[in-house]
């Protein structure tokens, strides 16, 4: 099929029909998928409870997959109280060019039976590796706030996980974790707010917002697919000889 278009001529390909349609399907549905994720997220924090500027978090909520993922990177408020006996420091941790560790100690949640691991910040190291920091972690009733981190990833630890408890750990490791620590938690970390109590050096690095994220992504598989259409058309146009 033919149509003149002034000195050009339109001539359909059914090749490159099939081929611009099979794009325009797997952009448009990717694009889709996106948007439906970013609705997903925007409808699970609209059913959350906000406190203020955060939300508060209800123990229940470490055991729905969705709500932790919805959770990622929001400001969330949380009561209970820190478990000292339970802390350790996470090694090879670097500000402004000087080595120290992270404290990670798990505060648990008022049901008495969640948990969530909260980073409170960075210490510095000693000359001698094998010396550890004496710190002091309050038990007292509390509430505290922080960014919630959905940690997906464990890093590669080159050790092998001891089968007691160590103090000191190269990662975040959440099955080591759980072989110690006999309460439930969600592979999360909350990175204590810097206006808390209790804490240390805390300059956390705060990445865009995970809806605006997956709009973003929408947008630009729908412009993909725009492309494809516009491609498409442009190879089955002629110049008239």
């Amino acid at each position: 099929m033919q149509i003149p278009l002034g000195n050009y001529v339109f001539r359909l390909r059914w090749m490159v029909v099939a081929v611009m349609v099979v794009a325009i399907w797997s952009c448009l549905r990717l694009g889709l998928w996106q948007w439906h994720k970013a609705e997903q997220k925007q409808a699970i924090m609209l059913a959350l409870k906000p406190h203020g500027d955060a939300v508060e978090l209800r123990a229940q909520a470490l055991d729905i997959p969705s709500h932790v993922e919805a959770l990622h990177l929001q400001t969330v408020r949380i009561g209970g109280r820190y478990l000292p006996q339970y802390s350790f420091f996470l090694d090879n941790q670097v500000v402004q060019g000087q080595a120290g560790f992270a404290v990670i100690t798990p505060f648990l949640l008022h049901d008495q039976k969640h948990l969530i691991w909260v980073n409170r910040g960075w210490v510095p190291g000693f000359a001698d590796h094998q010396k550890i920091p004496e710190i002091q972690t309050p038990e007292a009733e509390q509430v505290i706030r922080g960014m919630f981190w959905q940690q997906s990833k464990t890093g590669f630890r080159l050790d092998k996980a001891g089968s007691s408890w160590q103090p000191v750990q190269p990662v975040i490791d959440f099955s080591y974790l759980r072989q110690h620590v006999p309460f439930s938690f969600a592979n999360v970390i909350l990175k204590l707010d810097p206006a808390m109590p209790a804490g240390f050096v805390r300059v956390w690095e705060v990445p865009g917002g995970q809806i605006e994220k997956h709009m973003s992504y929408a947008y630009q598989w729908f412009g993909f697919a725009l492309a494809s259409f516009m491609i498409g058309l442009y190879q089955m146009i002629e110049k008239r000889s």
